[in-house]
């Protein structure tokens, strides 16, 4: 049996990257410090906001609307609404986590055939019908350090300094200092995730995503270092 590096309770996972072992409570402490510090970076929450959450029925989507929902469960100037998006699979087990979170939910269709940008056009109208003042999505470090690599490989350095352009309302991402199996894990022990949603890569994305994983597994701390670089570049940016 392997015991946490910061107390004397079982290990559930070994973070590579960190050289940690750490138990339950010490990994959700872990996980709840970067999405803090994720949060902080948005300057937003400082006074009162309607944060609209996308819910895909997968670990990431659960893992920030549990977390966000119990970190300001106190503040009664902060509410969440659900945003569902239907692409054929996933919404019964979105409806079922923002029914058991106490969450109101909010539906809508799209065939899984008309891509990413309309998806997320959707997410953002919706989340504007609802009167939400900002838009939160599970995207974790994995999606982040390979859309910051797709770009590099791409040149989109117009990508890279306006991640976001144009969006008529904040769009953030609290998961994005949480690596992809840290989100999924935290979902499953806390009840919120039990089976794999199917999900497809291809092209570009799938190459990046295999070659990210390949350096990560040989130099941990990898996607960390890319995160990182596309936050000094936004600093000088400013």
């Amino acid at each position: 049996m392997t015991w946490c590096d910061k107390c004397c309770s079982k290990a559930i996972i070994y973070q590579r990257y960190s050289g940690m072992h750490l138990c339950q409570a010490h990994f959700d402490e872990d996980v709840h410090r970067k999405i803090r510090e994720s949060l902080r970076q948005t300057r937003l929450f400082g006074r009162g906001e309607r944060v609209a959450v996308g819910l895909s029925g997968g670990g990431d989507s659960a893992t920030l609307l549990y977390v966000l929902k119990n970190m300001f469960s106190r503040r009664k100037d902060i509410d969440f609404v659900a945003i569902i998006i239907d692409e054929g699979q996933g919404v019964a087990q979105a409806r079922l986590i923002s029914q058991k979170l106490g969450v109101p939910s909010i539906i809508r269709s799209m065939h899984s055939s008309t891509g990413s940008r309309a998806k997320a056009d959707l997410l953002i109208k919706t989340a504007q019908e609802s009167g939400a003042d900002v838009l939160a999505t599970g995207h974790n470090l994995d999606d982040e350090a390979q859309e910051v690599f797709l770009k590099f490989l791409k040149g989109d350095v117009e990508g890279l300094l306006q991640p976001s352009p144009g969006r008529p309302i904040p769009w953030i991402k609290p998961l994005r200092r949480v690596p992809e199996k840290e989100t999924r894990l935290y979902a499953i022990t806390h009840g919120l995730y039990h089976h794999k949603s199917e999900c497809f890569t291809f092209g570009w994305r799938l190459e990046v995503k295999r070659h990210l994983n390949g350096f990560e597994s040989r130099h941990p701390g990898t996607k960390y270092s890319l995160l990182r670089s596309l936050e000094r570049i936004l600093l000088l940016k400013e």
